[in-house]
């Protein structure tokens, strides 16, 4: 029984020694406000679920998150809380003609009340992968009926969960054309470009 505390004391040590020394990431996501607009950088995981829900409590009047350079997720279930937090509190979401998004960050940006997207804006999506496997190799993806369903929430067709999945292998990605975008309705309103 001794020697069991003391393992399990060993064990809290280094749990709590390998928390204390996680150094912070400069690339994970975050939000540089100016007025209205909260300006999105970073890829999102676990420790990112709460931003939005501080971001509006320290600043009311933003309603628009303008996504500027986010490469996505590597929590899926953290992304989609995200997302939900972003569609709970009533935000917006913007690309301008600048911004370039891919991945897990396009699920956050269609959380949006109101998406819209500037000529020139580059939105990526591939299949999702684990294990040296993706979705598009997979005879059964864990994923398909979550990610259909968040999709469904946010008043996407669910389908466009097959498009991204076979767009691209997790290896690569497909960056969407403007026909893309206005067919999955990825934009509230239909682009037009030149």
């Amino acid at each position: 029984m001794r020697w069991d505390l003391v393992g399990l004391g060993a064990a809290a040590l280094v749990i709590l020694g390998a928390v204390l020394l996680q150094k912070p990431n400069p690339d994970l996501l975050r939000f540089d406000v100016e007025g209205r607009y909260a300006y999105g950088y970073g890829f999102a995981d676990g420790r990112s679920q709460n931003i939005v829900d501080k971001l509006v409590d320290d600043h009311p009047d933003v309603d628009t998150l303008v996504f500027v350079a986010m490469p996505g997720t590597r929590d899926l279930a953290s992304n989609y809380h995200l997302a939900r937090s972003i569609r709970r509190a009533g935000l917006n979401t913007e690309l301008r003609a600048n911004s370039r998004i891919a991945s897990g960050a396009v699920d956050l940006f269609l959380a949006g009340k109101t998406r819209t997207v500037a000529c020139g804006a580059m939105i990526g999506v591939h299949a999702w992968g684990m294990g040296g496997y993706d979705a598009q190799d997979a005879w059964w993806d864990n994923y398909r009926r979550t990610s259909r369903d968040f999709l469904s929430d946010m008043g996407i067709d669910p389908d466009f969960y097959d498009f991204t999945t076979q767009a691209a292998g997790t290896d690569s990605i497909h960056w969407m054309t403007v026909e893309e975008i206005n067919r999955w309705q990825v934009s509230s309103a239909p682009m037009r470009c030149d």
